[in-house]
């Protein structure tokens, strides 16, 4: 859906456009942004110019379009430093495996790939290309890389490709594009020194030297507010059970128990001025723990003695930092939300429902009721995991004012 609140006005956006089948529709994007009172400056790698013509964006942009290191329009004469100082973000749309790779290894020999590569600035990719390319072990290995060291991925979708064949790998829906390049331009540094600790996934505690207790929880939301206060200035700290790629400026802690979890918190806590516990800590563990594997043969029924796990924001409710929890329920979400922001002494608490399989657990999508201690409740609508936890933060923000 269209977001009618886009405001590009004053901004600078770096367009760069690679050799896609799906090169065509970045002229829809450059319209667009063109039209919300940004100033586009579009790179085009040759491959690109093969799909779509330099005068369609001088036309759409009133820029001159940037596709060579030594045809320089700057007054400094070096174009992708000039691009790489002054836009406000630089987005790939579409991204090749080719460019993804190149930026991946450091590798720069075209207009885009240097300019990326000189910038500190945001920057977005949204890959397109065939299903197996996407999948091929060396694109996902520098997809990875890029997500490490804080590049925005927006994944292609999935559907029928150039090639005929059904698989992900179409260029991310245009409006989304826009609307999170608008987020990102919209983010101020309000976390600025603040040092927030994180916790992520769902833990897991053995039963023996195979199985465990556990839950569905992917911890992509965790991540996922770990990223959105790096982007803000905050000095983040992330205790995960997860393995979801982590850029390299959050200091993550690797965990698999709630013993372990909430070790590593009680730790760190001393030290931080906010936690949000966005991890689903298992409540209970079982009492033994098998060292061995459990042999089916040897028994017909199995029995587990269960005992609670600790309860990590009880533990510490004493400590003056903010405290924000998370409810994850099936059923009389509001109360149960309430009772917990009660009893555990939050500054707030964030409920999501669990049972709509079109949200929370494993997920791309959420979609949450957030209620501070004053009582202020704000809600969402379905939306991106990492829209939400951008709305945490901000919610955040305002407590700490």
């Amino acid at each position: 859906m269209k977001d009618k609140k886009l405001n590009f006005k004053n901004k600078k956006i770096a367009l760069c456009v690679t050799g896609s089948i799906s090169a065509y529709k970045s002229a829809s994007l450059a319209s667009e942004w063109t039209q919300k009172g940004a100033s586009v400056h579009v790179l085009l790698t040759e491959s690109a110019k093969k799909f779509i013509g330099k005068s369609t964006f001088e036309g759409i942009t009133h820029n001159k379009v940037l596709d060579s290191l030594w045809d320089n329009n700057s007054d400094s004469n070096i174009d992708h430093l000039d691009i790489s100082k002054t836009a406000d973000i630089i987005v790939i749309a579409p991204a090749t495996a080719n460019i993804i790779s190149k930026i991946a290894g450091g590798i720069c020999d075209d207009i885009i790939s240097t300019s990326v590569i000189a910038t500190n600035k945001p920057v977005l990719i949204a890959p397109a290309m065939d299903g197996n390319m996407y999948d091929h072990f060396a694109v996902k290995t520098n997809v990875d890389t890029l997500k490490k060291n804080g590049v925005i991925v927006m994944e292609p979708e999935e559907g029928y490709l150039a090639s005929g064949a059904f698989g992900k790998g179409r260029l991310h829906d245009l409006d989304s594009i826009s609307n999170e390049i608008n987020r990102i331009l919209g983010i101020e540094n309000k976390l600025k020194n603040i040092k927030i600790l994180v916790s992520a996934g769902g833990t897991k505690e053995p039963i023996d030297s195979v199985r465990y207790i556990g839950n569905r929880s992917s911890g992509k939301m965790g991540h996922l507010i770990a990223e959105e206060g790096l982007m803000r200035g905050a000095d983040v700290t992330l205790v995960s059970s997860s393995s979801l790629i982590t850029p390299s400026k959050i200091n993550k802690i690797s965990v698999q128990t709630a013993d372990e979890m909430a070790n590593e918190i009680k730790t760190r806590i001393k030290d931080a001025d906010c936690i949000i516990m966005a991890a689903a800590v298992s409540d209970f563990t079982p009492e033994i723990k098998i060292k061995n594997k459990i042999k089916k043969q040897s028994r017909k029924n199995l029995e587990l003695s269960l005992k609670q796990t600790p309860d990590i924001l009880k533990s510490i409710e004493k400590n003056k930092c903010i405290k924000i929890g998370f409810a994850a329920e099936t059923e009389n979400h509001l109360d149960n939300g309430i009772n917990k922001l009660k009893a555990k002494n939050l500054d707030m608490v964030v409920i999501n429902d669990v049972s709509n399989s079109q949200i929370g657990f494993e997920s791309d999508y959420n979609q949450v009721k957030m209620i501070t201690k004053n009582g202020n409740i704000s809600s969402t609508e379905i939306e991106p995991k990492r829209v939400i936890a951008g709305k945490i933060l901000d919610e955040l923000s305002k407590i700490i004012k």
